[in-house]
């Protein structure tokens, strides 16, 4: 009886840790919500699926393949908030726990973004791509991809979140 106790217990304690968990990334679009100068939407599911996913332009499309979840977009403007901009994306990377998520380092010369993924080499559960202006005054973003996926051209999806955030 004590062993039939002993797993059910912990299995309803399994069941309530997965029922409540939520992306390691939450903490970092919690912590800037209500701040100053901070404006941030999410695309949900039902969202994403009424919308083309494109990466890419004139015949040199990357497809991302998989179940992508939601896309949360957040946008910082320093002449509003009490922080520089390269102090809010410092802030923000920081709160991705480094034994979680790894930079991309690719090909691209880009100082102006950053990319960091949960997930194998091929197979991601969160892409967060951080904007950087290049006056500390100007607005700053970070586009994060959530979901079962896989990007063929992960420069190709660094360009997208450049794009999202000029537009």
């Amino acid at each position: 009886m004590k062993t039939i106790t002993t797993i059910l217990s912990t299995v309803i304690l399994l069941v309530s840790q997965l029922a409540n968990s939520q992306s390691k990334s939450d903490k970092m679009y919690d912590a800037f919500a209500s701040k100053d100068g901070i404006s941030s939407f999410t695309f949900s599911k039902n969202m994403i699926d009424a919308i083309n996913l494109n990466l890419g332009e004139n015949g040199d499309e990357k497809k991302v393949t998989g179940d992508l979840h939601q896309i949360r977009f957040m946008s910082f403007n320093p002449e509003k908030g009490d922080l520089t901009g390269p102090q809010f994306l410092e802030k923000a990377i920081g709160y991705l726990p480094k034994s979680a998520y790894t930079k991309f380092e690719g090909d691209s010369d880009d100082s102006n973004t950053e990319i960091w993924l949960m997930g194998s080499k091929k197979k991601f559960q969160e892409c967060h791509v951080f904007v950087r202006n290049e006056q500390d005054n100007q607005m700053q973003f970070v586009v994060s991809f959530f979901g079962d996926f896989t990007v063929t051209d992960l420069e190709k999806l660094r360009k997208t979140g450049k794009d999202f955030s000029e537009e």
